[in-house]
């Protein structure tokens, strides 16, 4: 089966130190062949931010 597996996190500022000095905060997650998901939460949470990173349009 396959599998996608996720480390990441993302940050405008340098050396972020703080909660608020990311823009998405370090996630893991583990994406299971044939399996249904979705993000889910209020705007500004970084759902658009991760989907940006796992097309490779942010690094």
């Amino acid at each position: 089966m396959a599998r996608i597996e996720l480390d990441l996190a993302h940050a405008y500022r340098a050396n972020p130190q703080r909660d608020e000095d990311y823009a998405l905060l370090p996630l893991k997650m583990t994406f299971e062949d044939g399996g249904a998901y979705a993000l889910l939460g209020p705007s500004g949470c970084g759902k658009t931010t991760m989907l940006n990173i796992m097309s490779g349009l942010l690094q």
